[in-house]
């Protein structure tokens, strides 16, 4: 009931604030990573007398402060009546509109589509997990529910991809039409391509931890599970027994979801004085991927940006709870028909996959399929095709 009311608010202040002559760029974020877009964005707004305001979740702080020290305008906002009263007439003023997810107030909202364009730029390259229709809770959800998600989907006139198959999924999973799917590049992804950047990031690393330059960096990346507790991350004992038998030229540096919070003390705490187990608190995943020969996850979209780095030789899949993952958040149908990697059930087969020299893998095949128009200049088009 307290979305049904919140939605219908968003929908009486929409037409109270309507504007004939919507003049403003807007970007709305909730994930901190497209910093580089955002300020290539900004110098071509200003060239264009455009004005450039970022809306952001207060978990984008550090982000947004970045964005403030180069001179772009950012309001926090979190959803709910103040945003409603205050920060609702910034999004409606909007005649472009970037989107980095789903946000629910967009179901509420009256736009003129003649005069405003909204552009889904999703926060991830590729998808592992299913979402929207073909996530499985979603089928649990109310008629409004339903209806609600779908209005949101709607609004988007363009949904900005890398590949055809990244188009097919959204396409099937918004059940929108598939001509709304522009193949431009995904412009996170663009530093990935860069050789002078991950140089960059690896001499910093190793300034920091000169120790780690003849060692075997392994990183770990899992995702989150969601329980009736809240979000969870439940490693089999057996992953905290073998990982304390690594060779000693090898470190595995983890780095748990940010949503995690207060479990990933707890999983420290069963790593609690092992040398070649680190965290790098200082240092972000972007920070460690040019350094990583090898990469663990699962159900990450952080393989989409990892195979795209020279020093990329293997990942590994370490998907202990598989069956159940899929029937509770749901994977992509043809999931395994593509993986860069082997996929391990049990933490036994990690250990012995990791006992072994690093392959180097070819990613090329990979590469095409998800990261097609991942060449490094996906920004620039982007701006151009929306700013010029």
């Amino acid at each position: 009931m307290k979305k049904m009311i919140y939605i219908w608010l968003v929908r009486l202040f929409s037409l109270l604030f309507n504007l004939k002559d919507p003049k403003l760029v807007v970007y709305l974020m909730s994930f901190g990573n497209n910093n580089e877009f955002i300020k290539k964005m900004s110098k071509r707004c200003i060239i264009k007398k455009e004005r450039l305001v970022i809306l952001y979740y207060p978990s984008c702080k550090e982000a947004a402060l970045e964005l403030n020290s180069f001179g772009i305008e950012t309001v926090c906002f979190t959803e709910g009546l103040h945003f409603v009263l205050s920060k609702l007439r910034v999004v409606l003023s909007a005649k472009l509109l970037f989107c980095d997810n789903y946000y629910a107030f967009l179901a509420g909202c009256r736009f003129n589509h003649q005069k405003t364009k909204i552009v889904q730029v999703w926060h991830a390259n590729g998808a592992v997990k299913s979402f929207g229709w073909q996530e499985p809770k979603t089928l649990l959800r109310s008629s409004a529910d339903k209806r609600r998600f779908q209005k949101v989907y709607d609004q988007f006139d363009d949904y900005v991809v890398a590949s055809t198959m990244m188009a097919a999924i959204f396409s099937k999973s918004y059940h929108v039409k598939k001509n709304k799917m522009l193949i431009l590049g995904y412009p996170r992804s663009d530093k990935f391509s860069h050789s002078e950047w991950a140089s960059k990031k690896r001499q910093f690393f190793y300034r920091q931890y000169p120790a780690l330059k003849s060692k075997e960096i392994i990183l770990y990346t899992p995702t989150y599970r969601e329980g009736t507790e809240g979000v969870k991350i439940n490693l089999p004992q057996s992953f905290f027994e073998i990982m304390n038998r690594l060779d000693k030229k090898q470190v595995l540096i983890i780095k748990l979801h940010p949503h995690l919070g207060d479990r990933v003390k707890t999983i420290r705490d069963r790593f609690r004085g092992r040398k070649n187990i680190l965290w790098l608190d200082d240092l972000s995943t972007e920070d460690i991927l040019p350094v990583a020969d090898r990469l663990i996850t699962d159900y990450s979209s952080v393989i989409f940006d990892y195979s795209l780095l020279e020093n990329a030789k293997e990942i590994l899949f370490y998907c202990y709870d598989l069956d159940e993952y899929q029937n509770k958040v749901g994977i992509q149908p043809d999931f395994k028909k593509w993986l860069p990697g082997p996929l391990l059930r049990t933490t036994k087969d990690l250990f012995s996959a990791l006992k072994k020299p690093a392959d180097q893998a070819d990613f090329s095949e990979f590469n095409r399929l998800w990261n097609t128009k991942n060449d490094g200049y996906a920004a620039e088009r982007i701006i151009r095709y929306y700013l010029e």
